[in-house]
């Protein structure tokens, strides 16, 4: 069940992805306002996801969501970026050149890094509130759920060209 739910997410990420990747400018807002109602409904399947795997008491979980919360708020800033830097490959596809795809690398590669800094910084507030169990088990379930949805973005990318 849990791994259904997951992969339902990478889905209605990929869905957004090839929806995107329109290039009229009718079909711009209606693309923002696609992704926006995708991020409600990825945020609220998430949520579900998270809670089942974390596996949480009552007083583990009213420490846990305050902290939980923050990091969901910065992690949606790298998800804005990376959907911009999506945005931004498929606005060039397939006549892509050299130097947009260094720009695309660079913050494909950035994103990475921040990803791993901010599970790194809610990895020491999770320990510091809950133990390290716990919080070990924060960062992989966020791993997971994030292999997932990258496979998933991954394969519905096509290659450079």
């Amino acid at each position: 069940m849990k791994c259904l739910t997951t992969i339902a997410i990478g889905g209605i990420l990929a869905t957004g992805l090839s929806f995107a990747q329109t290039s009229s400018a009718t079909s711009q807002k209606t693309t923002k306002e696609y992704v926006d109602l995708l991020r409600s409904d990825l945020r609220k399947e998430k949520s579900s996801v998270v809670d089942q795997a974390m596996g949480l008491d009552s007083a583990q979980k009213a420490k846990f969501y305050p902290i939980y919360q923050q990091y969901e708020k910065e992690l949606t800033g790298l998800f804005d970026r990376r959907m911009t830097n999506i945005k931004k490959y498929a606005e060039n596809y397939p006549g892509v050149s050299d130097a947009v795809a260094d720009e695309l690398v660079s913050s494909a590669m950035t994103s990475q890094t921040d990803r791993m800094a901010l599970w790194k910084k809610y990895h020491a507030q999770m320990k510091s509130a809950l133990g390290s169990k716990i919080a070990a088990r924060f960062v992989q379930v966020e791993n997971t759920l994030a292999q997932l949805v990258d496979l998933q973005l991954n394969s519905e990318l096509p290659l450079m060209p």
